[in-house]
C-alpha cells in the first residue's frame, strides 16, 4: 500500500512539474512573440530630399526609438518601390507595401479626398491645416478603411503652381492651348479644362522626360516639387496660382495595423503627427524662399495677386465633384466654408 501511495505521489509530482514547465514555455513563447522584431516598408514617389523624405526619416527615428527596436522602418523614396502614388496605395491595400504617402491619386480609392483639392476652397495654409486636422479630416480619412487601409495623418503636398515652356500666364486666357500634365485625377482634369488648358494625365515617373522632349508644355505642382525635381532645367515660366491646396495622406495597411499592439499603434500615430508637422514646416519655409531661388535658377516668375477670375471659372468644378458624391459631401463643403468665414 505504501508503494502505491509513493508511486501515486511521484506521478502527481511529475504531472505538476510538466504542467509548470509547459506554462513557463508558453509564457516565454508569448513574450518572444511580443518582442520579436517587425519590419515595415514605407514608400513614397517624390525625391528623397523633398519634405516628404525628411518627414519619413523623422517618422522612422521616432518609431524605432520608442519601440526599442521592436519595429524597423525601411524607407523607399523616389519611387524606388512603386513609381506612382496610385501604385503605392494599391500595394498598401493588398499588403505588399506596409506604409505609404499619396496625394491626388488617393481620390481613386477615396473620392471624398477630392473635397480638400477643390480649386480655391481654402483661403490659406493655416485654414487648410485647421480643417483637415479636425473631425472633418477624420470623417474623410476613415472612408479609406473600406479599401483595407488605415488613415494615419494628413501630410502636405502644398499649394500647387503652374510651370510651362511657352509663355507667362497672367490671366486665364493664357492657358488656352497649353498641354498641362496633371495627376491621374478627374478633378484636376476638369479644373484645367475650366481654365482653358488641355490637361493630360500622366504618371509622375514620366513627367520630366515628357517636359524635356516637348510632349507636354507644362505641369502643376507645389514649389518644393518644382525645385526638387529640377523642373527649372526644362521649364522657363513659373506662375504662382495657388489654384489647389493638396494634402498628402499617410496611411498603413489595415491588416498590418490591426496586428500591432495598442502601444505600437500609439507610437506610430505619434510619429505620423511629428513627421506631418516637420513636412508642413519645411514646405512653408521653402515656399517663402523658393520663388527667389527659382528666379535665380533662370525661371521667369509671375505671382497672381487677384485670383477672383480664376476662382470664378473653376467654381463649376465644385458642383461636378459634389454631384458625383452625395449630401455628405455637400455638408462637408459647407462646413469648410463656414469655418473660414
Amino acid at each position: 500500500m505504501k508503494k502505491v501511495k509513493a508511486l501515486s505521489l511521484c506521478i502527481v509530482s511529475l504531472a505538476f512539474l510538466t504542467g509548470l514547465f509547459a506554462c513557463s514555455s508558453n509564457a516565454n513563447n508569448e513574450e518572444g512573440s511580443n518582442s520579436s522584431s517587425i519590419t515595415l516598408s514605407f514608400a513614397y514617389e517624390l525625391p528623397t530630399d523633398h519634405p516628404w523624405g525628411k518627414g519619413a526619416e523623422e517618422f522612422k527615428k521616432i518609431v524605432e526609438e520608442e519601440t526599442n527596436g521592436e519595429i524597423t522602418i525601411e524607407i523607399h523614396g523616389a519611387g524606388s518601390l512603386a513609381s506612382s502614388g496610385r501604385e503605392i496605395q494599391e500595394s498598401v491595400k493588398v499588403g505588399t507595401i506596409d506604409i505609404g504617402i499619396s496625394s491626388t491619386p488617393m481620390s481613386q480609392m477615396n473620392p471624398y479626398v477630392d473635397i480638400f483639392s477643390l480649386p480655391y476652397i481654402f483661403n490659406d495654409r493655416e485654414s487648410a491645416w485647421e480643417i483637415i486636422d479636425s473631425e472633418i479630416g477624420d470623417q474623410v480619412g476613415d472612408k479609406l478603411e473600406e479599401n483595407n487601409i488605415k488613415h494615419l495623418a494628413y501630410w502636405e503636398d502644398g499649394f500647387r503652381q503652374v510651370t510651362n515652356s511657352k509663355h507667362q500666364i497672367k490671366s486665364p486666357k493664357d492657358f488656352k492651348g497649353l498641354r498641362i500634365r496633371v495627376p491621374e485625377s478627374d478633378l484636376r482634369i476638369e479644373t484645367f479644362k475650366a481654365l482653358g488648358a488641355s490637361p493630360l494625365p500622366m504618371s509622375w515617373s514620366e513627367v520630366f522626360t515628357a517636359l524635356q522632349q516637348g510632349t507636354i508644355d507644362g505641369q502643376e505642382n507645389p514649389l518644393s516639387v518644382v525645385d526638387s525635381s529640377s523642373f527649372y532645367d526644362v521649364q522657363e515660366f513659373l506662375t504662382v496660382t495657388n489654384h489647389v491646396y493638396s494634402p498628402a495622406t499617410l496611411f498603413i495597411n489595415l491588416d498590418k495595423w490591426n496586428s500591432l499592439t495598442k502601444e505600437q499603434q500609439e507610437i506610430i500615430e505619434k510619429a505620423s503627427y511629428v513627421g506631418r508637422d516637420l513636412n508642413r514646416e519645411l514646405n512653408e519655409e521653402q515656399d517663402k524662399a523658393l520663388i527667389k531661388e527659382l528666379e535665380e535658377k533662370g525661371m521667369d516668375v509671375h505671382v497672381i495677386e487677384d485670383v477672383s477670375e480664376f476662382r470664378e471659372l473653376t467654381k463649376n468644378v465644385w458642383d461636378i465633384v459634389i454631384d458625383e458624391l452625395d449630401e455628405d459631401a455637400r455638408d462637408i463643403v459647407d462646413q469648410i466654408i463656414e469655418q473660414q468665414e
